[in-house]
């Protein structure tokens, strides 16, 4: 397959970037991507040969940011001497609004979606900011769709690493296994559901790293916090585990096959678990089939290196200059929608801030959050009022 490549042409100074396509077999040029939020995609890219640099929430990026929110600006006096990127990546780790400024920056912003479930109510109006927006959860995708003009808006599952490893598996311990956190505040039924199975039927319970736990199981059980089609749902099968996956809606019937990739149970019905866990237990040719099948369709389909692939495709899609020059010609609108959400997220640290000890280091730092979100609302709103920009509402 033959697809182009990014080629900038006119660099005035940072971010004053023009781009046009040209064949990989003509002139092919190694893109500078910045990953903001989860690094997930980094590998994929980096496969692919482009240059990256990541600036995640956690401290564990390229870039190291003590305190968010920040700015972009500050993000970009971090980068290489001489780097500019050619295209933003913010890649959804579930926190809220942390990198201020994207908006203005004259370069491509993509968006990759993944908490929409936890997050829907602010992420409306937050995807104003963005010329690309991948949706991780296929049935909200319309939810998005804030400006179809200059905005693509897609479906892209998520994805895995290949985590098939060279020579022999290793020997099956576990009958069946789950990897994920039991926290009966933000997911009740989880916790319910897994203990139900505990009393029943033996079941290897974990939190954390999963592949040493995954690829020594004969049968992974995937529970959604969400209806949602979650990482781990790709994760078990790369590992080459037969996955017992709760049925659920956002794509994964048009993704996997019940009875062929992995086997399908329905949401809560732990009789249903034990049943089929018995019956595969008991059935190795078959349960080794399957499994085989659902890491092949992971390993040929859904890496991060197929989804990084599938977002380089995609910005080649129409005109980079003009969907950049549509967004900046919006920036009122955008600016307007934003300033809602620096309420909204402000609002929501101070809901927090009253859960915890006002005497307490967490009291300080929630705090802190909050009004740096209330400051930065107030002066995108005050800075409508003395400027020209048209905004709606």
């Amino acid at each position: 397959m033959c697809w182009g490549a990014l080629i900038d042409f006119k660099v005035n100074n940072f971010g004053k970037r023009q781009f046009f396509d040209v064949p990989f077999g003509e002139t092919k040029r190694q893109m500078r991507i910045l990953l903001l939020g989860a690094s997930v995609l980094a590998s994929g890219f980096k496969e692919l040969g482009h240059h990256v640099v990541t600036c995640t929430t956690d401290g564990t990026g390229d870039i190291k940011i003590h305190e968010f929110p920040t700015s972009v600006q500050t993000v970009f006096r971090q980068l290489p001497n001489g780097w500019n990127p050619d295209f933003i990546l913010l890649t959804d780790d579930s926190t809220y609004a942390m990198f201020w400024g994207m908006e203005e920056v004259d370069v491509p912003l993509g968006w990759f979606v993944i908490d929409s479930h936890i997050h829907l109510e602010w992420h409306r109006a937050y995807a104003a900011i963005f010329d690309f927006i991948f949706v991780a959860q296929r049935d909200y995708v319309p939810s998005y769709e804030c400006d179809r003009e200059r905005q693509m808006i897609k479906w892209l599952p998520l994805c895995t690493f290949p985590f098939s490893g060279k020579g022999s598996p290793p020997p099956k311990l576990y009958d069946l296994s789950f990897v994920g956190k039991l926290n009966s505040k933000f997911n009740p039924e989880r916790r319910v559901f897994i203990e139900q199975i505990q009393e029943r039927y033996p079941i290897y319970v974990a939190a954390g790293e999963f592949v040493s736990i995954f690829t020594r199981s004969k049968m992974v059980l995937n529970q959604c916090a969400g209806d949602d089609v979650n990482f781990r749902t790709f994760e078990a099968m790369a590992c080459g585990s037969l996955l017992l996956m709760e049925r659920c809606s956002n794509g994964l019937e048009e993704l996997f096959h019940d009875g062929v990739h992995l086997i399908l149970y329905e949401k809560g019905n732990v009789s249903q678990v034990i049943e089929i866990a018995e019956y595969y237990s008991r059935h190795d040719l078959e349960r080794e089939s399957i499994a085989l099948a659902g890491q092949t369709e992971v390993l040929n389909k859904h890496t991060y290196t197929h989804r990084a692939q599938t977002i380089l495709n995609d910005l080649l899609t129409g005109d980079m200059n003009k969907r950049v020059g549509q967004r900046k010609a919006k920036l009122g609108e955008i600016l307007f929608l934003l300033a809602r959400v620096y309420q909204y997220v402000s609002a929501l640290y101070d809901s927090h801030t009253r859960c915890v000890s006002q005497d307490s280091n967490q009291f300080r730092d929630l705090s802190v959050i909050r009004n740096k979100f209330e400051i930065m609302s107030c002066k995108v709103f005050q800075d409508l009022d003395r400027s020209n920009l048209r905004c709606v509402g």
